[in-house]
């Protein structure tokens, strides 16, 4: 989620330093112009912090809320006109993506950085300022807003002798990937000092206005497709990022304090099992191939279940003193063990395994007191759940019940949406609101995979 890069992710302290301020030179006082933007931006909740000489330093936008670090966007003066204008009109963020519209002239904006952790902001800029538009495209005839059309070139990035600057015109509308526009970037934008965390922004003109959820859902077929042939044809792994949830499920852990002690290892784990296990705990930018590494450990262990279940059925059966070699229905018996074990489902398979290494009392200890709200109930935010997680449900164990959710959460990653056996739940698809809702899921198949791992040494 690609390993999708979170904001966490993005190191400041690898960031370029900005320009020195120079103190000897005072803040000239601000005009009535640039109070009037001043105070149009704390209606957004963007707040000023400092006025410089040349520039003014500006809070980010209260959405980015999952880092402990102060952000901050810093505006050149020239520019406040075109906020100022931007903002007079029915400006709003979007919704699906970091970013603006203004529905009422067709127009919406959202940052664009690459798809992958930690990645230079330099790196992004000489990428994109290289890449040229198509000689074939045909001459745009749309009269863009001029605040509309107007972009950043940011101070980090003035020694470079080119500028990022795509226009692309096609059937109902323009697409254009520049430097963000000035509302754009104070609104959205967020950096370390008078660096930026995005440099670019994908801009779609519509020919026509528009509802603010119309726009949205028209631009997202289209910057869908622009990313994929960024891909295909530009080596360009992109996306637009999403604000962070306003509720951070990773921080849903019911997981103990971290041990001090280190110890000479003492737990014997196959090497495929550990690089699997570690590897889904790097993903904490892709929830999915988090749960689903951690799923892969449960069906290494699969085989070695299906074979011990087998095994108590036959012993079972052979010493029942009742049991007769000569008599065919006894020996059927004997058969049907085997058929039934070869042609168990995966679901099956789940629950044999965590019938036989899962304690219960870990199990409801992790699903006691109020710690996971509505998660695990038919109100969650994961889709396609039928049952709730209930400790008071006798009908079903709660193995059982923790293995129906796990592999439903599993088919819905791996299979496609077009899938008949599938079709009433849609596929849970990365870099989605939904996928950011999987931490307290991934808890849980962790610690079933750390009670499997347990339990194969007392048997090893």
């Amino acid at each position: 989620m690609t390993v999708q890069s979170h904001e966490e992710d993005w190191d400041d302290t690898e960031l370029p330093q900005a320009e020195e301020k120079d103190s000897l030179t005072s803040p000239r006082a601000e005009t009535e112009s640039e109070q009037q933007m001043i105070r149009a931006l704390a209606e957004h909740k963007v707040h000023l912090q400092e006025t410089n000489s040349d520039s003014f330093a500006f809070t980010a936008h209260p959405k980015w809320n999952s880092s402990p670090i102060r952000r901050e966007t810093h505006l050149p003066r020239t520019h406040h006109t075109s906020v100022l204008n931007q903002l007079r009109k029915d400006i709003e963020h979007t919704k699906r993506w970091v970013g603006i519209k203004i529905p009422s002239e067709g127009y919406l904006e959202v940052l664009l950085g690459l798809n992958q952790a930690q990645s230079p902001t330099h790196h992004v800029f000489r990428r994109l300022s290289a890449l040229a538009p198509d000689s074939t495209e045909r001459e745009c005839t749309q009269q863009h807003d001029s605040d509309s059309s107007s972009s950043l070139h940011f101070r980090a990035f003035r020694e470079e002798n080119r500028a990022i600057n795509i226009h692309l015109t096609g059937e109902g509308a323009c697409i254009e990937i520049s430097g963000p526009s000035p509302a754009c970037h104070v609104l959205a934008n967020h950096g370390f000092r008078e660096t930026p965390r995005y440099v670019a922004s994908l801009r779609i003109f519509f020919e026509r206005s528009t509802s603010p959820d119309d726009i949205e859902e028209q631009a997202e077929p289209l910057i869908a497709s622009l990313l994929y042939e960024l891909d295909v044809r530009n080596r360009l792994n992109m996306r637009p990022p999403k604000w962070p949830s306003q509720r951070d499920h990773r921080r849903l852990s019911a997981s103990e304090p971290p041990e001090r002690i280190i110890r000479f290892p003492e737990t014997v784990v196959d090497p495929e099992v550990s690089a699997l296990f570690r590897f889904a705990g790097s993903a904490s930018g892709n929830p999915p191939l988090s749960f689903l590494s951690y799923y892969q450990v449960l069906e290494s262990f699969f085989p070695a279940a299906g074979k011990r279940d087998a095994l108590r059925k036959i012993e079972r059966e052979l010493t029942n003193p009742l049991f007769n070699r000569r008599n065919d229905r006894h020996l059927m018996r004997l058969l049907n063990v085997g058929e039934s074990t070869a042609t168990a489902s995966e679901s099956t398979h789940l629950k044999m395994l965590l019938d036989e290494c899962v304690r219960g009392d870990i199990l409801e200890e992790f699903f006691g007191g109020d710690k996971w709200g509505k998660h695990f109930t038919k109100q969650g935010p994961i889709q396609g759940i039928e049952e709730n997680i209930n400790l008071e449900n006798k009908r079903t164990a709660l193995t059982h019940q923790v293995a129906e959710r796990v592999y439903k959460i599993r088919n819905r990653i791996v299979h496609a949406k077009d899938d008949p056996k599938y079709q009433d739940t849609p596929a849970l698809l990365p870099q989605s609101d939904e996928a950011e809702a999987l931490w307290p899921d991934i808890s849980l198949v962790r610690l079933l995979v750390c009670e499997v791992i347990l339990s194969s040494q007392v048997r090893g």
